[in-house]
């Protein structure tokens, strides 16, 4: 910047010489590029304290069939559900195929592996008021089957009547839980 006088001469990188509103535009521009790195700190901050909170996933994958009528014990305390949900679709026997826990912050999602070439992929998206809201998308070779948003109460499980596999249908049970401070796992 060069003065002449009384009077500030701006020139452009091109040489040329700015007045009137081509230098209050180059001024609005300068002003613009600080604020820019300052607002999308500030944008960013609601969205890192969302981050934070950790969500205790856990998700079950139960056989049912018609071929007996054998409950696998570690089912004890889902049984009733089970019988009360599903009896009436003809199943008599359950049979815990896998179960899997992960602990995970909002915004971040787990892969869980269902029978079948398949993968259940959970994401919290929310904790407000004790709840925990989840989208969940069933996939197999990068096809999305199902995708789905769900509210869970506190210590929240949801069963679903899921794929046919072997002689039966797949029950997924999804449950999630707000983590406290010295929470673990469900």
């Amino acid at each position: 910047m060069a003065a002449s006088g009384s009077f500030p001469v701006h020139l452009a990188p091109s040489g040329h010489l700015r007045t009137g509103a081509l230098l209050r535009r180059s001024l609005r521009r300068r002003k613009l590029r600080r604020l820019v790195p300052v607002v999308a700190a500030l944008s960013v901050l609601p969205f890192a304290a969302y981050g934070q909170e950790r969500v205790a996933l856990e998700v079950g994958t139960v056989l049912a069939t018609s071929s007996s009528t054998h409950i696998d014990t570690q089912l004890a305390s889902v049984r009733g559900q089970l019988e009360r949900l599903f009896h009436d679709k003809g199943y008599t026997s359950y049979r815990l195929v896998k179960q899997e826990k992960s602990e995970v912050s909002c915004g971040n999602p787990a892969s869980f592996e269902i029978p079948g070439g398949r993968h259940l992929q959970v994401m919290a998206k929310d904790t407000r008021g004790g709840r925990v809201s989840l989208n969940v998308a069933l996939v197999k070779d990068r096809h999305t089957l199902m995708r789905t948003d769900l509210t869970l109460g506190k210590r929240g499980t949801i069963m679903v009547g899921g794929p046919r596999y072997e002689d039966g249908v797949l029950i997924i049970w999804i449950g999630a839980r707000r983590m406290g401070a010295n929470s673990t796992a469900p």
